[in-house]
């Protein structure tokens, strides 16, 4: 009987601590699509991932003030305990930003997302030419994408401008041997970073 009520009791514990985390993630979902459409008010403007990273800050300081608040007869009586608070922040903090930098960072920032684009607009068959033409023309000229990449690499640090044009600062090479590292480590385009592997 007693090793009933201690599965009984795990498994009680184990399903609160799932749900809560769910419940954290779905809170912190929410909280922070609503701090995204105020980011740029709140945080400033500015690269998206940089704006994306202090939502989710304040994302898992609402999260912990929440939990914490909890009366702790009601935290006790679904099997959790007040150190089960951090957990449920971190974890839902975690899937968040995975998410985040999976989904609307990529959208945000794929050259492979524009050209769908161009082919779902269309009406008719695009020509490789015509793709090639339509990324530099909208991309490249009207959206001024190479400008904002400059700008938004200068805001992070890894470019400077100076008189001649700009140039990459230590910390833009350090970030370059991070990036080789890894394009190399997870079999990357070596292109993309320099390599000539």
């Amino acid at each position: 009987m007693t090793r009933f009520i201690e599965a009984h009791r795990a498994l009680t514990r184990a399903a609160a601590l799932v749900l809560s985390y769910a419940l954290a993630t779905a809170l912190g979902g929410a909280l922070f699509v609503a701090l995204m459409h105020c980011a740029p008010a709140i945080l400033g403007p500015g690269v998206m991932f940089y704006r994306g990273v202090g939502a989710l800050a304040l994302v898992f300081v609402a999260l912990m003030a929440i939990f914490l608040a909890l009366p702790s007869r009601l935290v006790r009586g679904v099997a959790l305990e007040r150190a089960d608070s951090i957990g449920a922040a971190t974890v839902a903090t975690s899937l968040l930003t995975a998410a985040f930098v999976l989904g609307p960072v990529t959208v945000d920032r794929s050259v492979s997302v524009f050209m769908l684009s161009q082919f779902d607009a269309a009406d008719h068959a695009l020509t490789e030419a015509e793709a090639r033409d339509a990324f530099r023309r909208i991309y490249v000229d009207d959206w001024a994408q190479i400008d904002r990449r400059l700008k938004e690499q200068e805001l992070s640090g890894n470019l400077q401008h100076d008189g001649a044009g700009w140039r990459l600062t230590e910390q833009g090479r350090a970030f370059m041997g991070t990036a080789r590292l890894m394009s190399s480590l997870f079999k990357g385009d070596p292109r993309f970073v320099g390599r000539r592997d």
